[in-house]
């Protein structure tokens, strides 16, 4: 059975370059990625003091309002790229990444995602005990990383200079990121 991982977090920046930025390149605005294909890059997913390769597949960005959004999904692997015994004890990942631009305030790049726990029903009850945990600790690292990199790049491609990033210790309290894991 799938489960829902949804978070954001505010990203500071002048709106129109960070959407900019965010229609663009996703290279540019990637953690650690390098390009394999067209649409594929290969990163790495952190979790706490576990990391894995993960090949990331973004889709083309439309407009759904001030949200502009592209869909984004992984899929964990070997260092040498291929799926093994341990990537398959990983969960895949398939979902939403956007940028909501608002007016007034800060930018929100948000991740709408689902994945499916592995191991069948025995994975799901693991899941839900304590593993639930360790993916919304892993999106929320790959945001913030995101978060950071949008920033920089808008700032590249002719955005204003900000004083601060996009790291949300920096922000007010009404501004900081969430995350909802049903």
């Amino acid at each position: 059975m799938p489960r829902s991982v949804r978070t954001f977090l505010p990203v500071v920046g002048d709106s129109a370059a960070l959407g900019r930025a965010f229609d663009g390149d996703p290279h540019r605005w990637l953690p650690t990625a390098r390009q394999e294909g067209p649409d594929t890059w290969r990163l790495t997913a952190h979790a706490g003091s576990f990391s894995r390769p993960v090949l990331v597949t973004i889709g083309s960005p439309w407009r759904a309002g001030r949200t502009h959004w592209r869909s984004l999904s992984w899929d964990p692997v070997d260092t040498d790229g291929e799926s093994s015994a341990v990537s398959r004890l990983l969960p895949s990942l398939d979902g939403e990444i956007g940028l909501h631009l608002r007016r007034g305030g800060p930018a929100t790049v948000v991740l709408d995602a689902r994945y499916h726990p592995p191991g069948g029903s025995v994975g799901a009850a693991v899941d839900a005990l304590a593993l639930s945990r360790v993916a919304r600790g892993t999106v929320e690292r790959f945001l913030e990383d995101v978060a950071a990199k949008l920033a920089a790049e808008a700032v590249l491609t002719g955005g204003p200079a900000v004083q601060k990033t996009s790291v949300a210790r920096d922000l007010p309290d009404e501004h900081r990121a969430g995350t909802v894991v049903p």
